[in-house]
């Protein structure tokens, strides 16, 4: 557990790669559990590798499928690598799995106004801010989102 969190304290200072490296160590030498291999797959998706992320993800969906986190992260990896009717699935399960998940309706708002399904977009975007997303946030990821697809 030592080097899990080792690789903890380097995420959460932004160091991405030397945490990917303590968590793949904690991963080889210490019985797996969901969580290292979902905080490596969020190290990977922070350097934008993300096959390796939805790799590691979908480990630690077969650990934990229960944890909506998961599913949102995987979700975000999807959306990364275009593959959006995937990444719908997830952030839907990961809803189903917490029905009040803001993080989940609102990067599935996002999505859905990727593909340009603007009403379903709008009802998420609604659902995230009655449970309390951030408006401004919501609305930057929105646009950034949308603005991407066009490049």
């Amino acid at each position: 557990m030592e080097r899990y969190e080792r690789g903890m304290a380097l995420f959460d200072d932004g160091k991405w790669s030397a945490a990917e490296r303590e968590f793949t160590a904690a991963i080889q030498t210490s019985i797996p559990i969901a969580g290292m291999y979902h905080h490596r797959g969020s190290a990977f998706a922070e350097q934008g590798k993300h096959l390796e992320a939805v790799a590691d993800y979908d480990a630690a969906i077969r650990l934990r499928p229960d944890y909506p986190d998961m599913y949102v992260d995987r979700g975000n990896s999807y959306h990364a690598l275009e593959r959006d009717e995937v990444a719908l699935k997830d952030y839907s399960e990961a809803i189903r799995l917490r029905p009040d998940y803001p993080e989940g309706y609102a990067n599935r708002a996002a999505v859905y106004a990727a593909l340009g399904d603007d009403e379903a977009s709008r009802k998420d975007a609604e659902e995230a801010m009655a449970r309390g997303i951030d408006r401004a946030a919501l609305e930057s990821l929105l646009e950034e989102t949308v603005n991407a697809r066009r490049k």
